[in-house]
């Protein structure tokens, strides 16, 4: 009897040793390699279980035999023994665009059918399987997107609105915007890195309840790559036919509690198809992670670019159609250089409230021989002026920035609150001086003089204070109701240094403006397989900069509203082998900004304009067998002018120029089963006609791009092929018409991109 107590007890104290057993690993993307935060690693035989930390490090007592879960969302769910926990634990993300876990929408963590709005990701593995040279090429993927080349990154922008160099975009790198409010730049995208990139995320239609000014369009968070948990290292270079090149490096791993990841970058083209079309651009990123405790961790990112580029222009139709390549412009350029930095702190008060809170600092410098400045002396519709000559400016436009955002998030049950306040100090400073430029009997401007004369120099100090507010109640599994606000407080402080007899003759001034802007929405989950939202929004952007100090006098201009209702559904067919997700926006602004002539003569900016914008955007994507997927993504719209009446004339109820009804791309792509880690993908980008003028009497003819893409990964070697434009199709990005003419931005002809990247891990 003694001996069955003792061995009993034996038994009992080897299991309770055994439950006692601890395990440690790190959860890392199996395609990325970064650690992954937050992973949820349970028990399922004792209902016990852990998250892992900023690091991807995990600690959890189990016994030998337990059976382990490992899931996140927008992951594929993993199990083990407890015993045979591999020390990594590699997660592969999940196909469904439905399980896309997003950050954008209230700066935190979010299942992406959790939010009631449009919004779409550019996942990692599209961008390394797209190899892009430039952003539209995976940009333009998204539903109702259209970003425009203007070569060498120079870009415009459409979402919800027609081709735009307004600011009305809003573009964000970790959620931060990437420039200050009242200097928005079309060309702003120059500035990110694009090798920093992990994903990206497109909100469509007016987010100005979380991030202030200018995300009317749309808002796109450009959200860069994190450290990896192991040691991992990337070479990589890729050049073309016509001129492109580009090498970099990245290298990242963790030493304990820091994890580190920083890269340099290079692109430039030489000798391209175009003349006066080559660049240089340099890029380099820094980003630390470190755990200070269970509770708190500190992020810290640089991101740093130099470019330079050759402005080539556009061309008229006789060199458009002609293929005539040859630049009309032999001098101007443009220089940029960004510096951006942010030190993050996150700290868990308690189970339920998380404060995130940031400091960032910018540095912006744009100095430019812009060729959309020059002016020929001539006029042909009088026949006066000198032919042979044309009027410009040399410019340079710097700001610096200071700011913080505290923003802290309740949770309890079924109630998530959201509140956060943000400041940013953005004192900047503008000049230009004109030029003589000399224009050919050809109608080559082939050399400039610079003069004595300045047009511009002045000082601006703006300054953005914010807060904001979102509430998200859910009654059950089936209804979650949201409602958010945001308060803005923007003021620009000007200071004139020239006299006020001068063309930029704007006396010292202030000018303060104030926004309110709200937004409601609600989801209701029929079931797993689809679900309803509907919003409304309110979108604002106050007068830029430029729209109140480059004349002899301040307009008296208000902030400029925008009201968007929408709805749309997500489902999910046949075992998620078929996925739509599908919104109707109606988009109004009033008070739109326009330059209208008086009656001396004159122009002056006023808030004389309303327009309308409405439109059906789909996503659809099929997965027929399991190596073959094939998208659909677009958007049916139409953008009017509801009242317009610039310089005498009666535009309302006309089409927007630069909107075409419909642009839509596809892509089929097959990831062969006999030809391991490799894919070959069909892509289609289709733009409708639209017109080129406000008084609708041209229409540019819309085009059709195809791109095939192939590569394909030995052991830690990868290589690509890329045929960009296949059928080497003529066509314009974009085509206006004014009165000096029509003038048309070629796109890229047919190129044959080669690329190769080696990976050590």
């Amino acid at each position: 009897m003694k001996k069955i107590l003792l061995s009993i007890s034996i038994l009992f104290a080897l299991n309770i040793f055994a439950q006692t057993d601890t395990y440690k690993g790190k959860v890392i993307d199996a395609d990325t390699h970064e650690a992954l935060m937050g992973v949820n690693i349970y028990n399922t035989n004792n209902q016990s279980g852990t998250v892992s930390d900023i690091n991807g490090s995990f600690e959890i007592k189990a016994n030998p035999q337990d059976n382990i879960e490992i899931s996140a969302i927008g992951y594929k769910k993993s199990f083990y023994k407890a015993a045979d926990l591999p020390q990594i634990i590699q997660l592969k993300p999940t196909a469904s665009q439905l399980q896309e876990v997003i950050i954008s929408a209230d700066r935190t963590r979010q299942q992406r059918t959790d939010v009631p709005i449009a919004i779409t990701q550019i996942s990692p593995k599209e961008l390394e399987e797209t190899n892009p040279i430039t952003l539209e090429e995976v940009i333009n993927k998204a539903p109702g997107i259209m970003m425009i080349d203007l070569g060498n990154e120079q870009h415009s922008m459409s979402i919800r609105q027609p081709i735009s160099y307004k600011s009305v975009f809003l573009y964000l790198e970790d959620g931060l915007p990437i420039r200050a409010t009242g200097l928005f730049n079309h060309n702003a995208l120059i500035e990110i890195n694009h090798s920093s990139l992990k994903k990206i995320e497109i909100i469509r239609g007016p987010y100005s309840a979380l991030y202030g000014s200018g995300a009317i369009g749309g808002a796109i968070n450009f959200i860069t790559k994190d450290p990896t948990a192991t040691p991992y290292y990337k070479f990589y270079a890729m050049g073309n036919d016509v001129g492109y090149r580009k090498g970099g490096v990245l290298a990242s791993n963790t030493f304990g509690n820091t994890g580190i990841i920083g890269g340099a970058d290079y692109s430039g083209r030489r000798n391209g198809y175009r003349e006066h079309s080559d660049y240089d651009k340099y890029s380099f990123f820094f980003k630390m992670t470190n755990k200070l405790n269970d509770k708190a961790y500190i992020k810290s990112s640089v991101n740093y670019i130099d470019y330079k580029t050759d402005m080539t222009g556009g061309l008229d139709s006789l060199y458009f159609y002609g293929k005539d390549y040859t630049s009309q412009y032999r001098f101007t350029y443009r220089k940029v250089k960004a510096l951006r930095y942010y030190t993050q702190l996150v700290y868990d008060l308690n189970e339920n409230n998380q404060l995130n809170s940031r400091i960032f600092a910018r540095y912006n410098d744009v100095a430019q021989n812009p060729h959309y400045r020059i002016k020929d002396d001539y006029k042909p519709w009088t026949g006066t002026g000198d032919p042979n000559l044309a009027h410009s400016e040399i410019n340079d436009n710097k700001f610096y920035s200071i700011g913080a955002i505290v923003q802290d998030q309740y949770t309890r049950k079924q109630l998530k609150l959201t509140g956060g306040i943000s400041a940013d100090y953005s004192p900047s400073s503008y000049n230009a001086t004109y030029i003589k430029v000399h224009k050919t009997d050809d109608a080559i401007y082939d050399y400039y003089q610079v003069t004595d004369s300045i047009l511009s120099d002045y000082e601006v100090k703006l300054f953005n204070l914010g807060f904001y507010a979102n509430a998200e109640y859910k009654f059950n599994d089936q209804l979650k109701l949201l409602g958010a606000f945001r308060y803005d407080n923007i003021s620009y402080d000007y200071s004139n240094n020239l006299g006020t007899d001068a063309y930029s003759g704007v006396p010292d001034t202030k000018n303060t403006f104030n926004a309110f802007t709200p937004r409601v929405g609600a989801i209701f989950k029929a079931n797993d397989y689809i679900s309803f939202y509907a919003n409304y929004g309110k979108g604002f952007r106050p007068p830029e900069v430029g729209e109140l100090y480059r004349g002899v006098k301040v307009p008296e201009l208000e902030p400029v509203y925008y009201d968007n209702y929408e709805g749309g559904t997500w489902i999910s067919l046949l075992d998620k082998k078929i996925i739509m997700d599908l919104s109707y926006y109606y988009l109004k602004a009033e008070n739109e900004i326009i330059s209208v002539k008086l009656d001396d003569g004159s122009r002056v900016n006023q808030n004389a304009a309303e327009t309308s914008h409405k439109g059906f955007e789909f996503g659809v994507q099929l997965f027929p067998v399991k190596q073959v997927s094939l998208k659909f993504n677009g958007a049916v719209s139409e953008h009017k002018f509801i009242d317009y009446k610039p310089k005498g004339k009666d535009y309302s109820g006309n089409e927007m120029p630069g909107a075409p009804k419909l642009i839509m791309s596809s892509e089929l792509k097959y990831h062969p089963g006999f030809w391991k880690k490799s894919y070959i993908g069909l892509e289609w980008f289709h733009v409708d006609p639209y017109y080129m003028d406000e008084a609708n009497t041209q229409k540019y003819e819309g085009y059709d791009i195809y791109n095939l893409r192939i590569g394909k990964k030995f052991n830690n070697f990868k290589v690509w092929f890329n045929i960009l434009n296949l059928t080497d199709k003529l066509y314009a990005t974009s085509a206006r018409k004014s009165a000096w003419g029509t003038s048309y931005r070629p796109g890229e002809k047919r190129s044959f991109n080669v690329g190769v990247s080696y990976i050590i891990k």
